[in-house]
Formats: structure tokens, sequence, C-alpha cells
């Protein structure tokens, strides 16, 4: 399915709750996550979507339409052409934010405490069966 529409979204969402070592790894884990990818390559335009996750569980999952503007305890963006290698296992999340070529805006230090649940919710990605841009 096409990255970024909404089904591949929902499928996102779906992937993670279909990771045991996510549920293990996230079990205290309380803070959703706005995505933000930005325009580079091949998207010529910013796309939004929401991950809702509490104690290992992705709550919901749901592209963000213009003038939206959900209270996420975390944000994650990033060029589009950095989230592909993400998507693709090529890109660690946490090397990615450290390099700036990925900006995380949230609490840090909580964040830091759960690298593994992170890693899950990169993991579960290659799980989709995606067509790139």
């Amino acid at each position: 399915m096409k990255i970024l529409s909404e089904e591949w979204v929902k499928e996102f969402g779906k992937a993670i709750n279909n990771n045991p070592s996510y549920k293990e790894a996230a079990a205290w884990w309380t803070g959703d996550m706005l995505v933000h990818v930005e325009p580079s390559g091949p998207l010529d335009h910013d796309v939004k979507f929401f991950l809702g996750l509490h104690k290992g569980e992705c709550t919901g999952t749901h592209i963000i339409k213009e003038g939206d503007n959900p209270d996420c305890e975390f944000i994650l963006a990033g060029p589009y052409d950095n989230f592909v290698k993400v998507a693709k296992g090529e890109l660690d999340t946490i090397q990615g934010v450290m390099s700036g070529k990925l900006k995380l805006t949230g609490n840090m230090a909580k964040l830091m405490r759960a690298t593994r649940a992170a890693q899950e919710i990169v993991n579960s990605l290659q799980n989709i069966d995606t067509e790139f841009l």
C-alpha cells in the first residue's frame, strides 16, 4: 500500500499492535506522537499523522488534516527521504535525531528511558507491505 496514505497509517497502527516486543517494551509508556513528514524527493507536501500510544498499545492512528492540532506529547519531524530510510531500516531513529536528520520534541528524559519501545515502533514498519513514492 502507498506510504503515508490513510490505509498505510492504519496498517502501521495494526503492525504496532501485532508486535509483542513493543507491547513488552512499552508496557509503562503513555504519550501520543505526531509524525510530521516534510516535503523532499518525490513528496511535494507535508503529511502529518497521529499515533495514539498507551501502555503497549497503539490506540489509534489517522492522517491529520490541515488545521487540526491534536494534543501530542511528542513530535517527530523530518524530510520524506529520511523517513523512507527509517521505514526501510537504513536509518536508526535515535541516530537520526542525534545527527539532525530528524527532529524530536517532547520530554527527552522520558523518551530516553523508552529507546527499546521506540525501536520496536520502527521495527513494526518493516511488517507493512509499503509502496514508496
